[in-house]
């Protein structure tokens, strides 16, 4: 027996098991291989991004994060029970003669067994590599059926995601757009109306996130469709509204609950995925737009505000999805 193929495959198996199941149903984050992949992957797409200017290959992201998540774990169970396999030259015999198979039979025997498509010309060479063999069957049952429930679950967050985005798009697509459209002629009652519902999805956003942190990954080709960058629209405006609107037309109307769940969507993602970039915020608000309109703005320097932290936090996750902080206040004309 070679005790070192036979731990060797019991450690890769452990640990493979251990990142899987605690990415898909932990609802904790995502495992040490499975994060340091994806930061890998997100690496090479948001480079690509930089170099080609162009935000079409970031489209495909979530998708290969996936492909090669699932791929990857797959592998490493397959190593590692051909490792196990390899500890002993018995574990694994021929049907019909008896004999013990090659390298090459090994692999096989190991990956149909994990693949549960039953008995081959191969069989466990005895009683312990009998249950052995049975184990790492029921384990390929349990990582495929594991993981379509992971799919299904990520595929709804990633469609709210989408949904959250286009419902502050429809509000407006910059902070300024989102300020004036928000403002009846009197206040921002039409804002706190909606703000319960924004809160609602913004929440749940935030349990997706940090249940299933490969959404991060699924980057928008399109900016109506970008969370990242509508949510900066959105906190922006709720920004100026708080400190750049004249207090006759800011009367409290439920939006503190609302910023208080931005915030608390920053605080989950800031440990795991967005680096702070205060260098890419040294331009203030900007709301030439409103100074023009019937928003009664308050008195002071324009561009002046204590929201320098957050609004770095914002800039990095921007730039974690491939926007940066001068497509925030685009020109609409």
């Amino acid at each position: 027996m070679n005790e070192l193929y036979l731990i060797l495959g019991i450690l890769i198996t452990v640990i493979t098991a251990f990142d899987f199941f605690y990415t898909t149903v932990s609802f904790n984050g995502a495992g040490m291989i499975a994060r340091h992949v994806s930061s890998g992957i997100a690496g090479v797409f948001l480079w690509a991004n930089r170099k080609t200017r162009s935000r079409w290959l970031l489209q495909f992201s979530g998708m290969t994060h996936i492909l090669v998540l699932v791929t990857l774990w797959l592998a490493l169970l397959w190593l590692g029970f051909f490792l196990v396999l390899m500890g002993d030259p018995h574990s694994v015999i021929h049907a019909e003669s008896g004999a013990t198979p090659g390298i090459a039979a090994r692999i096989y025997f190991s990956g149909y067994t994990l693949s549960t498509m039953g008995n081959g010309e191969y069989i466990p060479g005895g009683g312990i590599w009998q249950m052995v063999v049975a184990a790492f069957s029921f384990a390929g049952f349990i990582f495929i059926t594991t993981a379509m429930t992971y799919l299904i679950s990520l595929t709804s967050a990633v469609i709210h995601k989408k949904n959250l985005s286009l419902f502050i798009s429809n509000v407006g697509e910059t902070p300024e757009a989102i300020v004036k459209n928000a403002f009846n002629g009197e206040n921002f009652e039409q804002l706190g109306k909606i703000a319960p519902e924004l809160q609602k999805m913004i929440n749940k956003h935030n349990q997706n996130h940090f249940a299933h942190p490969a959404v991060h990954y699924f980057y928008s080709r399109n900016r109506s469709e970008s969370l990242s960058i509508n949510l900066t629209n959105l906190d922006e405006a709720l920004t100026i509204i708080q400190h750049h609107v004249d207090k006759s037309g800011r009367r409290d109307q439920g939006l503190r609950l609302l910023r208080d769940a931005i915030s608390k969507f920053l605080n989950t993602i800031k440990h795991h995925f967005v680096a702070a970039h205060e260098g890419d915020i040294e331009n203030g608000l900007e709301f030439k737009h409103l100074q023009s309109s019937d928003v009664p703005l308050a008195e002071g320097p324009d561009g002046q505000l204590p929201e320098k932290k957050r609004r770095a936090l914002l800039a990095g996750l921007l730039r974690s999805t491939g926007w940066s902080w001068q497509e925030v206040y685009y020109s609409e004309d």
